[in-house]
């Protein structure tokens, strides 16, 4: 695991263009969600009663906003805002990873161009493997919801720790196994190998793709849990300086794990 870890390391510090590429991302991702959070928030302060008002005030308040959702078409356009920003990631997310995948695996070519070239070349069949994954994520949803939906409502203490926390979790496991899978089918297709032996390889060796994936894991926590105590005990500007900092290394972070996986299926291809 450690020479995967080392190699996936030596593979990621030298992409600094899709380091880069990731980061603009994210933190233009996270410019447009701040923007049209704060337009609708803002304006709904604005209106809210101030400390001093009477009880009558916020009650009036609630219920004028009761009645606008309910009653009204007002949060239509708010509903299809951020539906189109659904629709717009779930295409995003597909072709970003189109062109990492490509790059990291055509590392020849000038670094701009096998990007853009992979989006290209791999943007379809990325999108159908995302729209795959999706699926097979909120498929089992159908049968959950009504069953986790009972056992809230019937407020059976016995039942939310036995059941419903077991069941949580399962789903989240299954969720993510689903996630690593995916990877290596899209491993499979950089490499111009059949999906069939992409799916092989990480069946055979899930227990050393979980393996990374926990220490990766507990080093992303461990990365987090130190630079939000550094930001709430440092507050000034370099608190942003800082904030962005980490936001840079979690982005190397990210890549990291994929270029590790990427290692170990490299040397498990060699060898089937």
């Amino acid at each position: 695991m450690y020479s995967y870890m080392k190699d996936g390391w030596k593979a990621a510090w030298k992409q600094p263009f899709l380091v880069l590429v990731l980061f603009a991302y994210r933190l233009g991702w996270g410019i447009a969600l701040y923007g049209i959070v704060q337009s609708i928030v803002v304006p709904l302060l604005h209106r809210y009663p101030d400390i001093q008002a009477s009880g009558g005030q916020v009650e009036l308040f609630l219920a004028e906003g009761q009645f606008q959702l309910l009653k009204t078409d007002f949060i239509d356009s708010y509903l299809w805002l951020f539906l189109g920003l659904l629709l717009t990631r779930m295409i995003i997310t597909p072709m970003l990873n189109a062109g990492i995948y490509y790059s990291l695996r055509q590392t020849h070519l000038n670094s701009g161009y096998r990007f853009f070239k992979g989006i290209r070349v791999l943007g379809g069949t990325f999108l159908l493997y995302y729209l795959m994954q999706m699926v097979l994520t909120l498929a089992p949803l159908y049968f959950l919801l009504p069953k986790w939906g009972t056992i809230v409502l019937g407020g059976d203490y016995d039942a939310t720790v036995f059941v419903l926390i077991p069941l949580v979790t399962g789903y989240l496991v299954y969720g993510y196994i689903l996630h690593l899978t995916f990877m290596y089918l899209q491993f499979g297709k950089a490499w111009s190998r059949p999906w069939n032996e992409s799916l092989r390889i990480a069946f055979k060796y899930i227990l050393s793709i979980i393996g990374i994936s926990i220490v990766f894991m507990l080093g992303s926590a461990l990365i987090a849990t130190i630079a939000t105590s550094v930001l709430w005990i440092w507050a000034s500007l370099w608190t942003l300086i800082l904030y962005q900092a980490y936001r840079l290394v979690h982005t190397f972070f990210h890549l990291w794990v994929i270029t590790t996986q990427q290692e170990l299926y490299s040397t498990k291809t060699e060898y089937t």
